[in-house]
Protein backbone atom coordinates (compact mmCIF):
# COMPACT_ATOMS: atom_id res chain seq x y z
CA UNK A 1 0.00 0.00 0.00
CA UNK A 2 3.13 2.83 1.35
CA UNK A 3 4.53 1.79 -2.69
CA UNK A 4 1.07 2.62 -4.22
CA UNK A 5 1.53 5.99 -2.50
CA UNK A 6 4.61 6.48 -3.62
CA UNK A 7 4.17 6.20 -6.66
CA UNK A 8 1.05 8.42 -7.37
CA UNK A 9 2.86 11.09 -5.33
CA UNK A 10 5.68 10.43 -7.91
CA UNK A 11 2.99 10.51 -11.08
CA UNK A 12 1.51 13.85 -9.86
CA UNK A 13 4.85 15.49 -9.11
CA UNK A 14 5.89 14.77 -12.75
CA UNK A 15 2.41 15.69 -14.52
CA UNK A 16 2.47 18.89 -12.21
CA UNK A 17 6.39 19.28 -13.11
CA UNK A 18 5.46 18.73 -16.92
CA UNK A 19 2.38 21.21 -17.11
CA UNK A 20 4.67 23.86 -15.61
CA UNK A 21 7.50 23.42 -17.60
CA UNK A 22 5.06 23.31 -20.75
CA UNK A 23 3.29 26.80 -19.76
CA UNK A 24 6.72 28.41 -19.28
CA UNK A 25 7.93 27.24 -23.12
CA UNK A 26 5.01 27.35 -24.89
CA UNK A 27 2.61 30.84 -26.43
CA UNK A 28 -0.36 29.38 -24.19
CA UNK A 29 -1.77 31.82 -21.54
CA UNK A 30 -5.10 31.17 -20.04
CA UNK A 31 -6.95 34.53 -21.14
CA UNK A 32 -5.72 37.56 -20.17
CA UNK A 33 -2.44 39.24 -22.01
CA UNK A 34 -0.20 42.22 -20.60
CA UNK A 35 -0.25 44.50 -22.83
CA UNK A 36 -1.81 44.94 -26.09
CA UNK A 37 0.66 43.39 -28.81
CA UNK A 38 0.46 40.33 -26.44
CA UNK A 39 -3.13 40.03 -26.98
CA UNK A 40 -2.45 40.56 -30.93
CA UNK A 41 0.37 38.19 -31.19
CA UNK A 42 -1.03 35.57 -28.65
CA UNK A 43 -5.22 36.22 -28.23
CA UNK A 44 -5.80 36.15 -32.12
CA UNK A 45 -5.48 32.77 -33.15
CA UNK A 46 -4.61 33.34 -36.89
CA UNK A 47 -0.83 35.35 -37.42
CA UNK A 48 -1.67 39.33 -37.77
CA UNK A 49 0.53 40.31 -40.85
CA UNK A 50 -0.33 44.30 -40.89
CA UNK A 51 -2.90 45.68 -38.03
CA UNK A 52 -5.07 48.23 -40.91
CA UNK A 53 -6.85 50.28 -38.35
CA UNK A 54 -7.90 49.75 -34.46
CA UNK A 55 -10.98 52.28 -33.13
CA UNK A 56 -12.86 52.10 -29.65
CA UNK A 57 -16.69 51.35 -29.24
CA UNK A 58 -18.84 50.14 -26.24
CA UNK A 59 -15.58 50.27 -24.47
CA UNK A 60 -14.28 47.23 -26.98
CA UNK A 61 -10.96 47.58 -29.53
CA UNK A 62 -12.32 46.72 -32.95
CA UNK A 63 -8.71 45.62 -34.70
CA UNK A 64 -8.69 45.63 -38.19
CA UNK A 65 -6.39 43.09 -39.70
CA UNK A 66 -5.05 41.45 -42.33
CA UNK A 67 -3.98 37.48 -42.14
CA UNK A 68 -3.11 34.31 -43.95
CA UNK A 69 -5.52 31.56 -44.05
CA UNK A 70 -4.16 28.67 -42.19
CA UNK A 71 -2.42 26.21 -44.70
CA UNK A 72 -3.07 22.93 -42.89
CA UNK A 73 -7.08 23.96 -43.40
CA UNK A 74 -6.45 25.30 -47.13
CA UNK A 75 -3.21 24.86 -48.34
CA UNK A 76 -3.43 26.22 -51.66
CA UNK A 77 -4.68 29.36 -50.37
CA UNK A 78 -2.08 32.21 -51.74
CA UNK A 79 -3.83 35.42 -50.58
CA UNK A 80 -4.47 37.61 -47.87
CA UNK A 81 -7.66 37.76 -45.90
CA UNK A 82 -8.76 40.88 -43.91
CA UNK A 83 -10.61 40.25 -40.40
CA UNK A 84 -11.82 41.98 -37.62
CA UNK A 85 -11.01 41.15 -33.74
CA UNK A 86 -12.63 42.68 -30.49
CA UNK A 87 -10.39 42.92 -27.81
CA UNK A 88 -11.35 44.52 -24.46
CA UNK A 89 -9.44 45.72 -21.68
CA UNK A 90 -6.05 47.99 -21.10
CA UNK A 91 -2.67 47.85 -20.69
CA UNK A 92 -2.78 47.90 -16.49
CA UNK A 93 -5.53 45.21 -16.03
CA UNK A 94 -4.56 43.10 -19.25
CA UNK A 95 -6.91 43.01 -22.90
CA UNK A 96 -8.84 39.15 -23.74
CA UNK A 97 -10.11 38.41 -27.05
CA UNK A 98 -13.97 38.42 -26.71
CA UNK A 99 -15.06 38.00 -30.09
CA UNK A 100 -15.60 34.76 -32.15
CA UNK A 101 -12.59 34.44 -34.37
CA UNK A 102 -13.12 32.79 -37.80
CA UNK A 103 -12.32 34.68 -41.62
CA UNK A 104 -14.15 34.82 -45.23
CA UNK A 105 -12.79 35.83 -48.39
CA UNK A 106 -14.05 36.19 -51.82
CA UNK A 107 -12.87 38.42 -54.55
CA UNK A 108 -14.80 41.38 -56.22
CA UNK A 109 -12.97 43.93 -58.46
CA UNK A 110 -14.64 46.79 -57.46
CA UNK A 111 -15.17 46.34 -53.16
CA UNK A 112 -15.76 43.25 -50.84
CA UNK A 113 -18.08 43.13 -48.16
CA UNK A 114 -17.69 41.68 -44.53
CA UNK A 115 -20.53 41.52 -41.35
CA UNK A 116 -19.71 40.67 -37.75
CA UNK A 117 -21.36 40.73 -35.38
CA UNK A 118 -20.14 40.73 -31.69
CA UNK A 119 -22.74 39.61 -29.12
CA UNK A 120 -21.47 39.16 -25.71
CA UNK A 121 -23.63 38.05 -22.65
CA UNK A 122 -22.34 37.65 -18.62
CA UNK A 123 -23.16 34.34 -16.64
CA UNK A 124 -27.04 35.45 -16.30
CA UNK A 125 -27.62 36.14 -19.93
CA UNK A 126 -27.47 40.12 -19.32
CA UNK A 127 -26.10 41.72 -22.83
CA UNK A 128 -22.25 43.48 -22.26
CA UNK A 129 -22.01 44.22 -26.09
CA UNK A 130 -24.04 43.41 -29.21
CA UNK A 131 -22.90 45.35 -32.17
CA UNK A 132 -21.92 44.61 -36.08
CA UNK A 133 -19.03 45.65 -37.79
CA UNK A 134 -19.30 45.79 -41.30
CA UNK A 135 -16.03 46.26 -43.38
CA UNK A 136 -14.17 45.49 -46.51
CA UNK A 137 -11.53 46.58 -49.09
CA UNK A 138 -12.43 49.09 -51.72
CA UNK A 139 -10.29 47.48 -54.78
CA UNK A 140 -11.72 49.92 -57.52
CA UNK A 141 -9.56 53.23 -57.94
CA UNK A 142 -13.14 54.90 -59.27
CA UNK A 143 -14.75 54.28 -55.92
CA UNK A 144 -13.84 57.23 -53.52
CA UNK A 145 -17.09 57.51 -51.28
CA UNK A 146 -18.54 54.16 -49.24
CA UNK A 147 -22.24 54.07 -47.61
CA UNK A 148 -23.81 51.95 -45.79
CA UNK A 149 -27.39 51.41 -44.04
CA UNK A 150 -29.84 48.73 -42.61
CA UNK A 151 -32.53 47.32 -45.15
CA UNK A 152 -35.28 49.69 -42.68
CA UNK A 153 -33.38 53.14 -42.81
CA UNK A 154 -34.24 55.18 -45.61
CA UNK A 155 -30.54 57.07 -46.10
CA UNK A 156 -27.33 55.93 -46.55
CA UNK A 157 -24.85 56.98 -44.04
CA UNK A 158 -20.70 57.51 -45.22
CA UNK A 159 -18.41 54.50 -43.74
CA UNK A 160 -14.73 55.61 -43.11
CA UNK A 161 -12.59 54.84 -45.76
CA UNK A 162 -8.86 54.18 -44.24
CA UNK A 163 -5.32 53.87 -46.61
CA UNK A 164 -2.78 51.73 -45.36
CA UNK A 165 0.23 50.73 -47.72
CA UNK A 166 -1.32 51.98 -50.54
CA UNK A 167 -4.68 50.12 -50.06
CA UNK A 168 -8.08 51.25 -49.49
CA UNK A 169 -10.43 49.97 -46.97
CA UNK A 170 -13.65 50.87 -45.33
CA UNK A 171 -15.17 49.86 -41.42
CA UNK A 172 -18.76 50.89 -40.16
CA UNK A 173 -20.62 49.99 -36.71
CA UNK A 174 -24.37 48.94 -37.26
CA UNK A 175 -26.26 46.24 -39.22
CA UNK A 176 -25.73 47.92 -42.29
CA UNK A 177 -25.92 45.14 -44.76
CA UNK A 178 -26.67 47.35 -47.93
CA UNK A 179 -23.22 48.69 -49.08
CA UNK A 180 -22.49 50.76 -52.09
CA UNK A 181 -19.63 52.36 -53.30
CA UNK A 182 -19.96 55.90 -54.66
CA UNK A 183 -17.42 57.66 -57.57
CA UNK A 184 -16.45 61.34 -57.08
CA UNK A 185 -19.80 62.50 -58.52
CA UNK A 186 -21.88 60.80 -56.49
CA UNK A 187 -22.50 57.63 -59.40
CA UNK A 188 -23.40 54.59 -57.77
CA UNK A 189 -20.32 52.01 -59.24
CA UNK A 190 -21.33 48.93 -56.93
CA UNK A 191 -23.93 47.99 -54.57
CA UNK A 192 -24.01 44.55 -52.34
CA UNK A 193 -26.45 43.34 -49.88
CA UNK A 194 -30.26 44.66 -49.51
Amino acid sequence: MKKKKILALIVIILLVSGSIIWINFSDFEFGKYDNFQEALDKGIPYEVNDVIHTMQYDGVTIVLYTTYPDKDQMPNADFEVLNVAFLEGSDEDGWKNIGFDSWKHYENDNMTVYVEPLRVHDDKANVLHEFYVVFGKINNPDIATIETKAEKDLSFEEAEVISKNGRRYYLQIGQEHIVRGLSEDGEVIDRQGG
